[in-house]
């Protein structure tokens, strides 16, 4: 600890803590070109490790599935593709477009037609393969010669008696789902029979990059408009990871710039109107910015970037790291005659040393949150605090020399309001009942509710452009499938039909609606359908032959078709976003679910074959939050504890009681705050409560210290506090819903303590004291 007599010791420090800031501010400029701002809604989420399946492969799906856009435009007309095809040829004109997917030219589809005919036995479809096993395919060959709609012709008759190539294609258009084809388009139709058609691109870079997902929106929007104009009637439903990211960011930008712009002026004004000097205000900032450089520096330096929510919620850090430089201030402005700037730091010194300890404290346990953005914001803080707290340490004793004092500064009211809590009973002990009887009506209509879905509220533009596409295109967004995956291609294609049996079965017990599976079958499953139509073939042509349909056997190729030769060719061009493969030779694909009944079935599936991984994003997300609410809970008892125990050894066991019941009563208040509001308490509603304890713990720990006059301490807790509030309590109009209700239980935890802190007050004090 500082002491008089070590001017020499202190000097030192001052002179060591500036050589620290300026190296602060190399590395931050050495970090900085390196580093990137992350609007990644998926960032915050819970980066979560599964024993059973390489990180590489969710990366790599996660990553690819994020530029995918897709659109449909309805045409004013019916079966007029000419917007669509506007629409593809302005897609290809933008350098942010990886790849769009195009009309099917007449070549196009013979590509696919002979690609089919030539390996028509090795790419049997599942249906196919059953109705020859069981001896049902002449039935099903006869259906559709004799259908006036199937148009089979002498000539497919000659060269594919079996009709393989066209079962092959009818399974490809039953994947399609509620898509249908027209002159090469992918279209659907809705219930007017209006004429929507598909459109589908892929975008170079991640949709969660802040600039280039803005400039990207604002170019579909300038797309849109001038398609509009050229196509009168035209309507344009879109969906995306983009679209969502650039939402995000632009409410949190919107967040940065009015909590900010707002928190920062209501301080200003707040310290002007307390100080009458401007030179309290340019100190208070001083800190403020080596505390942010520190904790910028620190994020970056940790994790490369710094998350857009990071710098949302590290502005609530300010109404913190304020306190130092406002404790130290205060004392100042009332003591500056009577004592020196080094008594005076001496005098604040311990007390100040705890409330950073205890706000770290706080902060620390966020580190265990498995949430990136909640981690950022932790080693932010951490670091942010504590290069405040040393910039008032080091410096302030040297710049504070000149501060004006106002010794007679007018204390009435917060005199009326300390005698109260030391003479009156009635607000001694009723207020604090008071408001323990509300937290109790509170506490009792409290819900939890884990569901991560509510946390961020979408527009209502595009979830009701989100519901249409997947009513149009039988296609929803909810993040469940199945994973297979293998350590080469063979291995998971060879796993993937056996998931194609298992889910088959589920489709029969009603388990989903339908799956789609890649359809491509493992070399080993090619050579089985090569031999099983060698086996069938003579059987199946008798038959049709005593029907009167002269069929000839016809010669099979036998050429197996690859992973690559089949990604290489147009045939799978609308199946290549499923297909992953690593520079490690590992491979998988993804299984899109739909219509999901029984989840607990699909996930038991998953174990029933190696390699097979069930994602349910959602379900699991929501299971975590639970988890660790829980956990956190229990936590938040046992620091609740830990600080009584400390109180009552520090302070006795009545006094240590009675300073504990503050936070206690702020931490309750809270939580009926929320269930007043008609709100639910979710892990977010726990990690504010932890930051509470840590905050509210420093107004009871300065009232209880007995160096500092308690109108000193009074007016300088009710800055810090109406601080906070100001940064916390503008958290409260967040449009992210998890931070709204973040910065709803602080700023009611926060107002609590701050209201009740007077408790720890001895309940007698002299004259001299409170005048």
């Amino acid at each position: 600890m500082l002491t008089l007599n070590n001017q020499k010791k202190y000097t030192f420090f001052a002179l060591l803590w500036t050589i620290t800031v300026i190296a602060l501010g190399i590395l931050l400029c050495i970090l900085l070109p390196r580093s990137q701002i992350n609007t990644s809604v998926m960032a915050l989420l819970p980066q979560e490790h599964y024993a059973d399946i390489p990180d590489s492969i969710l990366e790599g799906f996660s990553s690819r599935l994020d530029k995918q856009v897709i659109w449909l435009i309805k045409s004013p007309t019916a079966l007029d593709a000419e917007p669509a095809k506007w629409w593809i040829n302005e897609l290809k004109k933008q350098p942010s477009i990886g790849s769009v997917s195009t009309q099917m030219t007449p070549q196009t589809q013979q590509q696919w037609g002979q690609f089919f005919f030539q390996h028509k036995a090795v790419l049997l479809d599942a249906a196919t393969e059953q109705r020859l096993k069981n001896n049902t395919h002449t039935d099903w060959i006869l259906s559709q010669i004799y259908s006036p709609f199937a148009g089979v012709g002498s000539q497919e008759l000659k060269h594919d008696p079996l009709l393989l190539t066209r079962a092959i294609q009818l399974d490809q258009q039953k994947n399609a789902r509620a898509l249908q084809m027209d002159n090469g388009w992918l279209y659907s139709e809705d219930e007017q029979g209006n004429t929507w058609y598909f459109v589908h691109a892929q975008l170079k870079h991640s949709s969660f990059d802040m600039n280039s997902a803005r400039n990207i929106v604002n170019t579909f929007l300038s797309l849109e408009h001038n398609l509009k104009q050229q196509f009168p009637g035209t309507e344009v439903l879109q969906r995306g990871t983009v679209f969502y990211s650039n939402y995000a960011s632009e409410l949190a930008q919107k967040d940065i710039s009015t909590i900010g712009v707002a928190s920062t002026l209501g301080i200003i004004l707040l310290i002007l109107l307390v100080f009458r000097s401007i030179q309290p205000i340019i100190l208070t900032l001083l800190s403020l910015a080596v505390g942010v450089l520190a904790g910028i520096t620190a994020v970056l330096a940790c994790f490369g970037q710094i998350h857009i929510m990071t710098l949302v919620m590290s502005t609530s850090v300010v109404g913190i790291s304020i306190d130092y430089a406002l404790h130290y201030l205060t004392e100042r402005m009332v003591h500056g005659k009577d004592e020196t700037p080094l008594f005076s730091l001496n005098k604040l010194l311990p007390t100040l040393a705890l409330a950073l300890a205890s706000s770290i404290s706080a902060y620390v346990c966020l580190l265990f949150a498995p949430f990136a953005g909640l981690q950022q914001l932790a080693v932010f803080a951490i670091a942010g605090l504590a290069g405040a707290f040393f910039t008032v340490v080091g410096w302030y004793p040297f710049l504070a020399k000149k501060l004006p004092t106002r010794p007679n500064i007018s204390t009435r009211l917060i005199s009326s309001w300390l005698n109260l809590w030391q003479q009156n009973n009635l607000i001694r002990y009723g207020l604090p009942a008071l408001i323990f009887i509300v937290s109790l009506i509170g506490l009792s209509q409290l819900k939890a509710d884990d569901d991560i879905g509510k946390l961020q509220a979408l527009p209502k533009s595009l979830q009701q452009q989100e519901h249409k596409i997947a009513q149009l295109t039988g296609q929803n967004n909810d993040q469940k499938w199945l994973i297979v995956y293998g350590n080469d291609a063979q291995e998971t294609l060879q796993r993937l039909e056996h998931v194609s049996v298992l889910l088959n079965q589920a489709k029969q017990n009603q388990v989903l609606d339908d799956f789609n599976i890649l359809p491509l079958p493992s070399l080993k499953k090619q050579k089985e359908h090569l031999a099983l139509i060698q086996e069938k073939m003579p059987t199946v042509l008798t038959a049709l032959q005593k029907e009167g349909i002269q069929a000839n056997i016809s010669t099979m190729d036998s050429n197996l078709v690859d992973i690559n030769t089949w990604l290489a060719h147009p045939v799978s061009e609308a199946w290549r976003t499923l297909w992953l493969s690593l520079d490690s030779g590992q491979s998988a694909v993804l299984v899109p679910l739909h219509g999901i009944a029984q989840p607990a079935e699909l996930k038991n599936i998953s174990t029933q074959v190696a390699g097979v991984h069930w994602v349910d994003r959602k379900t699991e997300l929501s299971e975590l939050f639970a988890t660790y609410r829980l956990y956190l809970s229990w936590l938040l008892v046992g620091a609740l504890g830990l600080i009584c125990l400390l109180f009552i050894y520090k302070m006795g066991v009545i006094r240590g009681i009675r300073c504990t019941l503050p936070l206690v009563l702020a931490l309750t208040t809270s939580l009926s705050i929320l269930a007043l509001t008609g709100q639910t308490v979710n892990l977010f509603s726990l990690l504010a409560l932890i930051l509470v304890l840590g905050i509210g713990i420093d107004y009871t720990l300065f009232f209880s210290n007995q160096h500092i006059t308690p109108t000193t301490v009074a007016l300088s807790v009710f800055m810090a506090a109406l601080t906070t509030e100001l940064t916390f309590g503008l958290l409260g109009f967040s449009h992210t819903q998890a931070i709204s209700g973040f910065g709803l239980v602080l700023s009611a935890g926060i107002f609590t303590a701050f209201l009740l802190a007077p408790i720890a007050l001895p309940t007698q004090t002299s004259k001299k004291d409170t005048k």
